[in-house]
């Protein structure tokens, strides 16, 4: 009879532990379900209503006592159910999203047009006219304080030449579409480097600093526009004020 008892005792506590182990396989589903809902989320998937594997919230989830047979076999039955979701639908759309988002970062103008640190003589915003002293709009920063011919490179990815020419105040300029709503800006060029309709790289020359247009000295101005709008360049520029 003791026997038995301990033989009892022995598969109670075997159940016990299938038990809880079939129960921790479940939390990890659990746990890797939503995460593959979240990601699923950022995908921009379509919301898919509640999984078949799930049960019914009107059942009140799994009962307190439930024989770990039962536990692996829902678990068993989740488990391809969910590889399947991940694979076949979940992490296509994610690799397109990320390299989306990864292209959209790259389209952001980001260091110093010249190959050193230069103070910005002139900022973004309302400042004088250098040729009238009547307050104006700059709508760029100008980098002074540098050596006429200088190299001037992109600051963001690739992107195409949408001008390369001399005209107005501007000078020798160019501008470069990046894509995302984002273009740059680079005026008053000695001599221009790059034609109209090419594609560019980031870091690849534009062309050299100049005095070209309506500039009182040899400079660099520089614009960032993202939507057709002139932004702050300061925002964008890895820079050292000296």
């Amino acid at each position: 009879m003791g026997w038995l008892l301990h033989r009892n005792e022995q598969l109670t506590e075997r159940n016990q532990e299938l038990t809880n182990t079939a129960s921790d396989v479940l939390t990890e589903l659990n746990s890797l379900d939503a995460e593959i809902e979240n990601l699923r989320q950022r995908a921009g998937l379509p919301d898919t209503g509640t999984p078949e594997w799930q049960l019914d919230d009107s059942q009140g989830g799994l009962p307190l006592e439930v024989p770990p047979e039962t536990l692996f076999q829902l678990a068993r039955r989740r488990l391809p159910l969910l590889t399947s979701v991940w694979q076949g639908d979940v992490r296509p759309a994610l690799e397109d999203t990320l390299a989306a988002e990864a292209a959209r970062a790259a389209a952001i103008p980001s260091g110093l047009p010249v190959k050193q640190a230069l103070p910005i003589s002139s900022e973004f915003g309302l400042r004088p006219d250098p040729f009238g002293g009547r307050a104006t709009k700059c709508t760029g920063a100008s980098i002074s304080k540098v050596r006429w011919g200088t190299p001037v490179y992109a600051t963001a990815a690739a992107g195409w030449v949408r001008e390369a020419e001399n005209s107005g105040g501007y000078g020798n300029h160019v501008v470069v579409d990046h894509g995302y709503g984002y273009k740059t800006l680079y005026a008053h060029l000695s001599e221009i480097a790059v034609t109209p309709g090419t594609s560019l790289q980031p870091g690849e020359l534009v062309g050299y600093l100049g005095n070209t247009g309506r500039s009182s000295g040899p400079h660099l101005h520089y614009e960032v526009h993202h939507q057709d709008e002139a932004v702050d360049p300061s925002d964008y520029l890895e820079r050292e004020q000296q």
